[in-house]
């Protein structure tokens, strides 16, 4: 039998990342093994990474887990069968690894490398939001990354690139050891991928998982109601839709656009839509007190651009505010949660479309961090216009994950 190439596997014809269904579905099935997806991508030309992204691949474990994979019995029940994965710095991949890389290796998705991540968005080599993880995924030499969100850097980063990335809800997703000490609860794992169709796959794989389901199905459970519209069987609830990233500002010329676009596209899907901002107000994300350091030993030291090396200051400084007020008092995020979880209510909306401002710029902006604080689902899902590509931001009620996803593969024209 003739094993597949990585490149036919791929929906955009090796200009972009490999469907992570497809790609399952061959090693599943035994047309392609994962030796050969190892193989393939231990071979890609070094040029086909971004100079700087900061992707780092150890041959012999990929190689070791690869060729574990093929001799399992049971690789046709693996939802994630040899999908390569980058792991963020900060996520351990050594030994057994953190939880949620457990997760993803019991699935059957090989760990490909690290993405070597600088803090507060100066990257290695000055990429829009500095996020290593959404410059290697975007470049389509691995078709899934995680990493960790902690005030939207990382979806921001995705938004950059027009691919799309998925923060669940708060513990949908085991966190790091190292993260909740670090960003004092705000930060969620975080998956990457080209198209919202990959993540899906990743979200159902997840859910297999008995302790990933009770979270969704618990929080769902102990979610707080006001008065939440009741529908009719099978009746789907519209969209609460608005402009703004914050209490006074509005997205800027490609966001906005990107949400025009995305609300023709809903509406001529069927989908209802209903404009309503929602109840922003100033919000202060804790961040770690690192200072920024451009560059790293692992890669070259360049010249970030100033506007991006003023946006990590002042988020640094932001955060070390916060702390020396004491941090975020207990009750603040579950006030956040049902401040916005009402704003739904009174929208009589199910989620609600933003904008997904990218890069440094969106970082730490109200509009994206609001939803950490929160601890709410948010999808930065690719947006279909002929010719550009653009992002915007799906929100939505504790549990619905899913129910993004869907409604990002009627924005990309799935």
């Amino acid at each position: 039998m003739s094993l597949l190439h990585l490149d036919e596997l791929s929906p955009t014809s090796g200009d972009g990342p490999s469907g992570v269904p497809e790609l399952a579905a061959a090693v599943r099935e035994g047309r392609l093994s994962a030796a050969t997806v190892a193989e393939r991508l231990l071979a890609t030309p070094g040029d086909a990474v971004p100079v700087g992204a900061g992707l780092v691949v150890d041959p012999a474990p990929l190689r070791a887990a690869a060729a574990a994979l093929d001799r399992r019995t049971d690789r046709f029940a693996l939802p994630l069968a040899g999908v390569p994965v980058v792991v963020e710095d900060g996520i351990s991949v050594a030994g057994r690894g953190d939880e949620i890389v457990r997760r993803l290796r019991a699935a059957g998705a090989l760990v490909a490398g690290r993405a070597r991540t600088a803090e507060h968005e100066v990257g290695l080599d000055a990429t829009p939001g500095g996020r290593a993880t959404a410059t290697v995924v975007a470049s389509g030499v691995v078709p899934l990354g995680i990493g960790v969100d902690g005030d939207g850097t990382l979806r921001c980063a995705a938004a950059a690139h027009g691919i799309a990335a998925l923060k669940p809800g708060r513990r949908v997703l085991p966190l790091p050891d190292a993260a909740e000490r670090r960003w004092c609860g705000l930060a969620e794992p975080t998956l990457l991928a080209g198209r919202a169709e990959d993540l899906t796959a990743v979200s159902r794989a997840f859910a297999r998982h008995r302790r990933a389901a009770r979270a969704v199905v618990g929080a769902a459970a102990h979610h707080p109601r006001r008065h939440r519209p009741r529908s009719g069987r099978g009746a789907r609830l519209p969209l609460a839709a608005s402009l703004r990233t914050g209490r006074t500002r509005l997205a800027g010329p490609d966001s906005a656009s990107a949400v025009h676009a995305a609300i023709r596209l809903l509406q001529d899907a069927g989908l209802g839509l209903v404009a309503a901002d929602p109840p922003y107000r100033a919000v202060l994300v804790v961040h770690s007190a690192a200072a920024v350091r451009p560059g790293s030993p692992a890669g070259p030291r360049t010249r970030p651009d100033p506007a991006e090396r003023r946006a990590a200051r002042s988020l640094v400084r932001r955060g070390r505010r916060v702390r020396r007020l004491g941090g975020l008092r207990p009750a603040t995020p579950a006030s956040w949660r049902q401040r916005m979880v009402a704003w739904l209510d009174d929208a009589g909306a199910e989620a609600g479309l933003l904008p997904a401002p990218p890069g440094a710029s969106g970082a730490g902006s109200t509009g994206v961090a609001a939803w950490n604080l929160a601890g709410l689902p948010s999808l930065v899902a690719p947006v279909h216009r002929p010719g550009e590509h653009g992002c915007v931001q799906l929100v939505g009620r504790p549990g619905s994950e899913r129910r993004l996803l869907a409604t990002a593969a009627l924005l990309a024209g799935e």
